[in-house]
């Protein structure tokens, strides 16, 4: 079976090779290298960029009476 085979549909190899370093710091302690975790933090900087440009920055006093319905559900 080749790669491409194996791997998911329009995910990019170099977040899957990231994934699999996180888990294995995860499940056995593996040091991920500073290299992929300059990848993830890029990455998950530009992902929260984006949420905060398509859906806004919620305020504290918003964000609370969101929990506070989730309790009263």
């Amino acid at each position: 079976m080749s790669a491409a085979e194996t791997q998911p549909a329009g995910i990019d190899p170099q977040v899957l090779a990231d994934l699999d370093a996180v888990m294995k710091r995860i499940i056995d302690g593996t040091p991920v290298d500073p290299e992929t975790s300059r990848r993830i933090e890029q990455r998950a900087d530009r992902i929260t960029e984006e949420i905060r440009r398509s859906r806004g920055v919620m305020d504290d006093e918003r964000f609370r009476a969101l929990l506070r319905d989730d309790d009263d559900a």
